[in-house]
């Protein structure tokens, strides 16, 4: 039932992808499909435009289906949603993170100036269902939330003096943290002070990886601005908005396919997808992601609207 009041953008999406993604996403939206309101397709600010879902592609693993998405009312004030998804969370079935660190940010959330408040990631393959809760860091309260983040989760402090963490994503079935810091400008050098022993060299197919992406001779700053940096257990990515990086819609796309054709990387769900929507999508690419693990491998991910 709630498939069907969904947009047909959405509807055509979900026909290419697995009963994973096509059992749960519609589940997930039943609080936007449900909003007072014709702008609830349109107020997000999950995406550049302003559409509560988010679908992605990895190279590192391209036959799973993932998608970040709203799924508490747009209705409620930022600083609610916080509190909401997790009442929606248990109401859904799905486990709750630690207690210790949702006390954190829902303490900042009532303090400080919060925008979007939360989100919820999806990922479907034939290992399961998983799912990862995002909350935003408020700016004011970014420095003190980042100590004591990195206090409860037993990590060093990040080590980039003017970088801010603005947001925290928790994998509900792992309790893993990833944090998320907006750096501005980034060096090969900074690459170096990130890199845990267990991804030494990574930095270098890392830095590699974004020059060639951008088309960018091998300089010792990373192209771009508005930079972000994400920390997890073995892994560091590098990211930015691909109208930063790769231009608008359909350069952006014309330039992933042809890095992930010269690297053998796997990209046909990404091309299947983005190729059902009309040329108007101007700017329907969001976030652009190359990640570091353990091996010789850089990881493409890529964000955008259905």
């Amino acid at each position: 039932m709630t498939e069907g009041l969904l947009p047909p953008s959405l509807r055509r999406a979900l026909a290419l992808l697995g009963p994973g993604a096509r059992r749960w996403l519609p589940r997930l939206l039943e609080p936007v499909t449900t909003a007072p309101g014709d702008d609830r397709w349109g107020g997000s600010l999950l995406t550049p435009e302003r559409f509560p879902v988010e679908l992605s592609v990895s190279t590192a693993s391209p036959h799973t289906d993932r998608y970040a998405t709203e799924f508490v009312s747009p209705a409620r004030p930022p600083e609610t949603r916080l509190a909401a998804g997790l009442e929606r969370l248990e109401q859904i079935g799905l486990p709750l993170p630690d207690v210790r660190l949702p006390t954190l940010l829902l303490d900042a959330h009532r303090r400080h100036h919060v925008l979007w408040g939360t989100w919820l990631a999806g990922r479907h393959d034939t290992h399961g269902d998983r799912f990862k809760l995002y909350a935003e860091v408020p700016k004011t309260a970014a420095v003190q939330v980042e100590r004591e983040v990195a206090r409860l989760i037993g990590a060093r402090p990040f080590p980039l003096p003017d970088a801010r963490l603005r947001l925290v994503g928790i994998d509900l079935t792992t309790g893993a943290v990833e944090r998320y810091h907006r750096v501005g400008r980034l060096t090969v050098a900074d690459l170096r002070l990130l890199t845990s022993r267990g991804l030494d060299p990574g930095q270098e197919c890392l830095a590699e990886a974004v020059r060639d992406l951008l088309g960018r001779p091998a300089v010792d700053e990373l192209p771009g601005f508005n930079v972000n940096v994400s920390l997890a257990p073995r892994a560091l990515s590098v990211s930015a908005p691909a109208l930063t990086w790769l231009g608008k819609d359909p350069e952006a796309r014309t330039r992933l396919l042809d890095h992930a054709a010269r690297h053998g990387y796997d990209l046909h769900r990404y091309a299947a997808l983005t190729a059902l929507s009309p040329a108007t999508h101007r700017n329907r690419h969001g976030i652009v992601t190359v990640t570091a693990q353990p091996g010789p491998t850089a990881h493409l991910t890529i964000g955008f609207s259905p």
